[in-house]
């Protein structure tokens, strides 16, 4: 009787594997700056959307019609016409314009608002037509612009003629076209370059109208509570300023102060108290003699330092008693 064959083992090769085709989660691409070429400040990019797009293109429109208006208005006022469109408001300034003062302030701000459109053109190009990052609420800055910079011209502009008028003993202005064309020629630096004349105006108006502040005396704190010394701060106009800790015998009383007593410095400053502390009571001496000290020993009966007679590490003499030798035939008692 033949044997039955031996029974197929089941396949146990592992399943062929597959490559996966699942992509790695895309990081977000990392934030680009653009950088304002006039003020030199910083900004995270935003992409333009339609509505920027629409906006700049207002932008644009409305500064090229304001330099085109503009031009249309100084060549008139050149040709001694001085009734333009609109003509229902020119023809009630027109006998003002016959004044050399007023024509020159004319001038001056016309040449303002024409050098801030000029700048909102060169704006326009940066953040639009170069790095596509305009965005819609700039459209209130370019409406603004022109108007704003004609009217900080006329102000720069009487600033510097004030200043000549002191060197030239009061005289007053010419009435040429070389004095009407330099008052242009300010205004529209003083339009395109807005930004850089707040700042002048800024530290003008903190020179002329600086306020010193008020000084008083520092009054003497030393010897008084930290509630007594801020009460008195507070009524000198003065404030506290670091409050350390320092051991002292004057216990919660101020020790020092700073600045000192009787410093003249301006209302509002600050004053730099130190307050006294008890020392921190000192531990009782808990030191005992070492003769006195009894002897460490392990487990094993033996002292710590390993010797097993249980002594320490210094040696001492044992202490032996000898027999004196007798002499022969002699019997001890």
């Amino acid at each position: 009787m033949s044997a039955a064959p031996p029974a197929a083992l089941p396949n146990t090769a592992p399943p062929a594997t597959t490559p996966s085709t699942a992509t790695p989660p895309e990081t977000p691409p990392p934030a680009q700056y653009v950088k304002d070429q006039q003020t030199g400040k910083v900004y995270i990019k935003i992409d333009e959307h339609w509505y920027d797009k629409v906006s700049a293109a207002i932008s644009a429109l409305y500064s090229l019609a304001v330099i085109g208006y503009l031009t249309f208005m100084i060549l008139y006022v050149l040709s001694g016409r001085y009734a333009f469109w609109p003509e229902a408001f020119t023809n009630k300034i027109a006998n003002l314009l016959t004044y050399p003062v007023a024509k020159l302030i004319l001038y001056t701000a016309i040449g303002g608002a024409m050098g801030a459109a000029v700048n909102n053109l060169r704006s326009f190009i940066s953040w639009h037509a170069e790095d596509k990052a305009f965005g819609w609420r700039f459209i209130w800055k370019y409406i603004a612009m022109p108007p704003l910079g004609g009217t900080l011209a006329v102000l720069v502009y009487g600033i510097l003629q004030g200043g000549m008028a002191v060197i030239n003993g009061g005289a007053t202005p010419e009435n040429n076209q070389l004095t009407s064309l330099s008052a242009w020629a300010t205004g529209m630096l003083a339009g395109y370059g807005s930004s850089k004349v707040f700042i002048w105006l800024d530290d003008k108006v903190n020179t002329l109208f600086k306020i010193d502040k008020k000084q008083v005396a520092v009054p003497d704190l030393t010897g008084k509570s930290e509630s007594e010394a801020r009460q008195m701060l507070s009524n000198a106009q003065l404030e506290v300023g670091t409050v350390s800790k320092e051991v002292n015998e004057q216990v919660d009383k101020v020790i020092k102060q700073t600045p000192g007593a009787g410093t003249q410095i301006d209302c509002g400053s600050k004053v730099d108290l130190t307050i006294g502390i008890a020392a921190p009571a000192s531990d009782p001496d808990t030191t005992i003699d070492p003769a006195l000290k009894p002897e460490a020993k392990n487990g094993n009966g033996h002292s710590s330092n390993g010797d097993p007679t249980g002594t320490t590490d210094s040696t001492e003499a044992a202490e032996t008693t000898e027999t004196p030798e007798q002499p022969a035939g002699e019997v001890t008692p």
